[in-house]
């Protein structure tokens, strides 16, 4: 376990970051308020001593009052860039009191007596899979006692049981234990404040409008604040990631120090147990939400999401072949949690908040700490949680679609029967053992497809060519092309890191270089062989294809083929997305960049955009794939060629119209690659008729 000495060491630094930030502030104000004194005193015995010069007076007399009014004018300016006013709100937070729910605030009494910790001045509830406590907010908060306070989300909840429900909440009470909580207080207010200055705060802007629109003059001195304020927010950027990257290592810190607050009381298994069951639940949930979403907008309504939750963990869990405990929660272990095929490049992050679970989960197993499991549903803490869970689902709705009121219940098993059928309709046969999936097909050379010699006939099978050994191999070659991306950030100095480990050898930065060279070895030996056997299986497939008809071979190397023409324009289409993506930054934010750099982005920008008129209007022509389209999606596919790509040759882009421009280019996308996948497993299940399954049949 990390040292007390360590921890104790971060805390002052954040300490230090955190006075630095309010020391600056401070000095700024009181640099602007001496300042407007400055100015004042000068303008104002100047004025008092032209009084006595006749007509040179004058002249000294509106130099006075020019020294007046900027004076006035630049405090005017701090004050109106350093303060505004910014309500934030927090959506369906529920307060429960011990009235309500007794049961579980006897459960939390006992917690904190066990953890030493301070009992939460208010317990809230939220729909999410998550847990944590905060301070409340305001002065009294970041330089009194505040009080500190526990959020219970419902679909953490959903998915544990007592014992892991336990470990989650002692984790969260180790928080309120750390002294440094009071830290992340502070570092939260001071982001709030920073991301209100660089982004939010219209005062100053609409300050400077006003005042170059009042004169010559005027406009020059707006021009000055202008100069100013880009000064002023270079200074609270470097500041904001000087903090933050602080505060990321102290986070990690604090996450294991509650850990092990949390671990000593639950013991290793359970610890490992929640961690695996939270973050395979969240996943579940937020798959969830997105498809409640959907049929919100088509008026359909689930009464319990909680209820649709617990089936939608259970179905993954049929998925992977993952068995269930007496409480019909899933039980991973290694395999099922899929830590076989890890990246071999690794590297502790400097800069991230949180352990990996990798991390954690190593501290729990070296912690190796006895427990008693209780293995009843969190839910049986809760007084009519079926109420509780129905309540929590229509706020819920009132956030994701608050224009859609429920007035026809659905059923959840129909949500969850839709899911099934819509991983059913993309599914690939289950003879090639998932070779095909998650990847594109390889290319194959022009001409003729040569058929099997009688000794390959005898030689290969559809279990040899796709075989679960197969399937490893590809998976380990596109892991190798992800470490070998890795490893050019880390060359480029994108990753900056001064040692990382590759196959759990340690290595310095600089010798970096040598292992790509030695990956791509690889991974050009692994392209290499992955095209000879797709090409092999292909053949395999089209020999069979030849017993029957030349023509039915012909038909199936051109559907091959066809799909490959697919991929191609997918991946054009999958490019310009990304790229019209990276481009919003840069009309977003033109203060900060040059108007050369503008100007090449936006050439950039409509050869991207003459290449995607042409891609939709390709697949406009192709009915089989744009009637698989909404009618709302068409509709801006069909705006876009007749307006928006006219406007954009002749005009520069509106941020709004280049985020427009995107969610046309992935929506589509989207749709394309799955109308590519239907063709792909409409040509793997006509393989399977050229095979010897058909033979046999």
């Amino acid at each position: 376990m990390m040292s007390g000495m360590y921890f104790r060491r971060e805390v002052l630094r954040m300490t230090g970051g955190v006075l630095l930030f309010y020391v600056t502030y401070i000095i700024l104000l009181l640099c602007s308020l001496l300042l407007m004194a400055a100015f004042t005193w000068s303008g104002s015995t100047l004025i008092a001593y032209a009084s006595y010069q006749g007509v040179s007076g004058i002249f000294m007399s509106v130099a006075g009052a020019l020294l007046l009014l900027l004076g006035i004018l630049q405090a005017v300016f701090i004050i109106l860039f350093l303060f505004s006013r910014h309500k934030t709100t927090v959506p369906y937070r529920t307060i429960i009191t011990e009235k309500e729910q007794p049961v579980l605030f006897d459960f939390i009494h006992k917690l904190v007596k066990q953890t030493k910790a301070p009992f939460p001045k208010k317990v809230y509830l939220v729909p999410d899979v998550n847990a944590v406590v905060f301070h409340s907010p305001g002065v009294t908060g970041l330089f009194g006692d505040a009080d500190k306070n526990l959020v219970i989300g419902l679909g953490m909840v959903n998915s544990l049981n007592i014992s892991e429900f336990k470990m989650v909440l002692a984790h969260e009470f180790g928080h309120f234990s750390q002294r440094s909580m009071k830290l992340v207080l502070h570092v939260y207010t001071i982001n709030r404040i920073i991301y209100n200055i660089l982004y939010e705060n219209r005062g100053w802007r609409n300050g400077i409008i006003w005042l170059s629109n009042k004169g010559l003059l005027a406009a020059l001195l707006s021009r000055l604040f202008v100069l100013l304020a880009a000064g002023l927010h270079f200074l609270f950027r470097n500041m904001h990631e000087l903090i933050n990257r602080q505060y990321m290592r102290l986070s990690r810190e604090m996450e294991f120090n509650a850990d092990e607050v949390a671990l000593s009381i639950c013991g290793t298994d359970t610890a490992i147990s929640a961690m695996r069951r939270a973050e395979m639940s969240n996943a579940c949930f937020q798959q969830l939400l997105q498809r409640t979403t959907t049929w919100a907008r088509q008026h359909r309504f689930i009464r319990n999401i909680y209820e649709a939750h617990r089936m939608l963990i259970k179905y993954h869990a049929k998925r992977h072949s993952t068995p269930l405990d007496h409480q019909q929660l899933p039980q991973y272990n290694d395999d099922h949690f899929g830590t076989t095929m890890k990246s071999q490049v690794q590297f502790r992050d400097q800069w991230a908040s949180h352990p990996t679970q990798e991390e954690r989960e190593q501290r729990y197993l070296a912690a190796n700490i006895p427990g008693v499991t209780i293995a009843q549903s969190a839910w049986t803490l809760f007084h009519d949680a079926e109420r509780l869970q129905e309540q929590m689902s229509r706020q819920v709705y009132q956030v994701l679609t608050p224009e859609e009121t429920p007035g026809h219940w659905s059923a959840a098993e129909d949500l969850i029967s839709e899911i099934e059928a819509f991983h059913e309709q993309y599914a690939f046969p289950t003879p090639y053992n998932n070779y095909y999936d998650d990847r594109p097909f390889s290319p194959i050379p022009p001409g003729r497809l040569e058929p099997f010699s009688e000794e390959e006939q005898i030689l290969y099978t559809l279990s040899t060519l796709y075989t679960k050994e197969h399937r490893q191999r590809i998976r380990r070659y596109f892991r190798d092309m992800q470490d070998a991306a890795t490893l050019q950030a880390i060359i480029s100095r994108e990753i900056q890191v001064t040692q990382f480990t590759y196959e759990d050898v340690q290595y310095h930065s600089h010798e970096a270089l040598k292992i790509l060279d030695k990956l791509q070895q690889q991974i050009a030996r692994d392209s290499e062989w992955l095209e000879e056997h797709d090409r092999l299986a292909l053949r395999y497939h089209y020999t069979f294809a030849l017993r029957q008809a030349l023509e039915a071979a012909s038909n199936l190397q051109e559907q091959y083929k066809c799909v490959l023409s697919h991929q191609a324009r997918a991946s054009a289409l999958n490019e310009i997305a990304g790229m019209i993506m990276e481009s919003i930054p840069v009309f977003y934010n033109g203060n900060n960049t040059t108007p050369a750099k503008t100007d090449s982005w936006l050439r950039i920008l409509r050869q991207e955009a003459t290449q995607l008129l042409q891609l939709l209007q390709d697949l406009l022509l192709q009915h089989h794939i744009s009637d698989q389209w909404e009618p709302d999606l068409q509709q801006k596919v069909t705006h876009f060629i007749q307006q928006q790509y006219p406007y954009l040759l002749a005009h520069p882009p509106l941020p709004e119209e280049l985020e427009a421009m995107h969610d046309i280019s992935a929506a589509v996308s989207d749709h394309y690659n799955n109308s590519i996948l239907l063709m792909k497993k409409d040509f793997l299940y006509r393989c399977l008729d050229f095979s010897e399954l058909s033979v046999a049949h």
